[in-house]
């Protein structure tokens, strides 16, 4: 049984075939699409980076881990 819709990622939305035929139909262009996420995901790393860096007190707190 395949995937409900929800379930897709972005990026496998924009790589699918169909959706990619709806895409153009509608004038959206899948490399702009591309690139914008590249730019989101860019963007968003370092500020990713540095809220999942544990601290010194964390990384201690919990060593079974």
């Amino acid at each position: 049984m395949g995937k409900c819709l929800a379930e897709y990622s972005l990026a496998e939305l924009i790589e699918d075939p169909l959706i990619g035929l709806v895409m153009k139909s509608d004038g959206v262009d899948r490399r702009s699409l591309e690139l914008l996420f590249e730019r989101v995901a860019r963007d968003r790393a370092p500020a990713a980076d540095v809220r999942c860096r544990p601290t010194d007190r964390e990384s201690r707190r919990c060593k079974s881990c």
